[in-house]
């Protein structure tokens, strides 16, 4: 026999059941979310670091063919002063 009193406690536990049910469910949702969202960044990091990386090499080699034309400038200013000294010292007799 049960009485009225028991029948309302029952469906007001199955009501707080259902609400908790429903907030684990969107408690769920959210980690997964969390868990997407972490390996995006940590992808993102990683495309980072390999684009930094390539970045120094670029600086590397720039660094290298600027001292490559500074001595080239060098070289090349050098040999039109000789030719230049030639043609002049020619011209002189």
């Amino acid at each position: 026999m049960t009485d009225p009193e028991t029948n309302r406690r029952f469906d007001r536990l199955e009501v707080k059941i259902d609400k908790l049910t429903e907030v684990l469910t969107n408690v769920a949702r959210v980690e997964e979310k969390l868990v997407g969202t972490d390996a995006r960044l940590k992808r993102h990091e990683y495309r980072l670091d390999e684009n930094e990386r390539k970045v120094d090499e670029v600086l590397e080699t720039v660094a290298t063919n600027t001292q490559i034309v500074k001595v080239g400038q060098g070289i090349v200013a050098s040999v039109w002063a000789a030719v230049l000294g030639v043609i002049a010292y020619m011209f002189k007799e």
